[in-house]
């Protein structure tokens, strides 16, 4: 199957154009995921850092009361908190039990637990409080999941246009280019034919088909000053023939004429070839 060559082109830049928008939106996702990150753990930190001032100021039972007021407020999108004495008893907290899949880990960490019934990918940090107090506070990391699926769709619909658009633009490419191509194919019939006076059409555009039509009409222009020179020489050497030509004619009609013997036949052209 054969390809018009501007829908390939066009093709080819749509290509081009969505690895493109695929490399930039893959650089542009690795610095959203390492700023995310970076953000999340720093807001962890943070409030991790608070929360152990209030235990330090005001006791475990302070704290206990901070964490219950602040869940009281039912802000959206609030951290997991939870809060236990030395033998993870749970003192405070908006989930029911210290998570078991931490009883070794400290610090910053990534662990899948039961929040509200579902199971949870985490980014949490433990601190071990005086007197053997257990404090986890963190974040599901799903949180901004409505702001990455968003990210996606407006990156897919990116996409999905820009292939319209080069599609749409191959076709009309390939229709201006269909129409400069009949005007010259319409020229070489003609010269194929014999007609040497036609010329290719060029436009103002100035473009690299109207560079390729002016050049072929200069080789046209000199293929048709060949051709009439040599027309020219044909016609030369036909009228120097004429002449002995037409005597050499005049002679057979004579000898078919008079049908004289050999010998005089050989005599009088002789006789005539030493008079020339």
């Amino acid at each position: 199957m054969v390809h018009p060559s501007a829908f390939l082109l066009a093709l080819g830049y749509v290509i081009l154009g969505i690895a493109t928008l695929i490399l930039f939106a893959a650089s542009l996702w690795y610095a959203w995921r390492v700023t995310i990150e970076d953000v999340r753990t720093q807001l962890l930190l943070e409030d991790t850092q608070h929360l152990v001032s209030v235990y330090d100021q005001e006791g475990p039972d302070g704290l206990a009361s901070l964490i219950k007021a602040r869940l009281n407020m039912k802000i959206a999108g609030e951290k997991i908190l939870i809060l236990t004495d030395a033998d993870k008893h749970p003192l405070a907290g908006n989930i029911p039990v210290w998570p078991v899949n931490t009883a070794d880990k400290k610090g910053l960490f990534n662990i899948t637990m039961p929040v509200n019934g579902h199971l949870t990918r985490v980014i949490a940090v433990r601190t071990v409080l005086p007197n053997g107090y257990n404090l986890l506070v963190g974040r599901d990391r799903a949180l901004l999941a409505p702001v990455e699926n968003s990210f996606w769709f407006g990156l897919a619909g990116a996409g999905v246009i820009l292939a319209v658009i080069g599609i749409l633009g191959g076709f009309i490419l390939r229709k201006a280019l269909l129409s400069r191509i009949q005007g010259i194919d319409y020229t070489v019939s003609a010269i194929m034919q014999g007609d040497l006076g036609h010329r290719l059409p060029t436009h103002s555009t100035g473009d690299e088909l109207d560079t390729l039509s002016m050049t072929i009409n200069h080789l046209l222009e000199q293929i048709e000053q060949l051709v009439h020179g040599i027309r020219n020489v044909s016609n030369a050497i036909a009228h120097d023939l004429r002449t002995p030509l037409a005597e050499l004619r005049t002679r057979l009609e004579e000898l078919a004429l008079t049908q004289p013997s050999p010998q005089e036949t050989f005599c009088r052209n002789r006789w005539r070839c030493c008079r020339c």
